[in-house]
């Protein structure tokens, strides 16, 4: 239950109050880590948790600011190539392997969570 909650803290709360470099080293590990978990509500939170990283990754630039800052000081949020690499090299290479997971509402979440991106970078 705990790492549910984590989960849920981390899309629904947390992640536009973290920089780029905190999303790399410390997120993204722990979310790895649950991919394979037995619970299938485990594995959809981190899908729809990719879903939030991927939105703020994209508009992360390369420094220690976080969307939180940015939007405060007024500053753009245009993202940096290092987080474009992230969520293609790291975040959907992890979402194809949840897309094809035997539970339904992992595999749904999780290829909602990847054609997000892909909708993203069309417009």
């Amino acid at each position: 239950m705990l790492v549910e909650h984590f989960s849920l803290t981390v899309s629904q709360t947390l992640a536009p109050a973290l920089s780029l470099p905190v999303i790399t080293d410390s997120i993204l590990p722990i979310l790895q880590n649950l991919v394979g978990d037995q619970i299938p509500n485990i594995r959809f939170n981190v899908a729809k948790s990719y879903a939030v990283i991927i939105d703020v990754l994209r508009r992360l630039p390369d420094s220690d600011e976080t969307l939180i800052t940015m939007e405060k000081e007024g500053k753009p949020a245009k993202g940096s190539e290092r987080g474009d690499g992230i969520i293609r090299d790291q975040v959907l290479s992890t979402l194809d392997k949840l897309s094809s997971d035997e539970d339904v509402d992992v595999r749904y979440f999780a290829s909602v969570a990847a054609k997000s991106y892909g909708d993203a970078m069309q417009s």
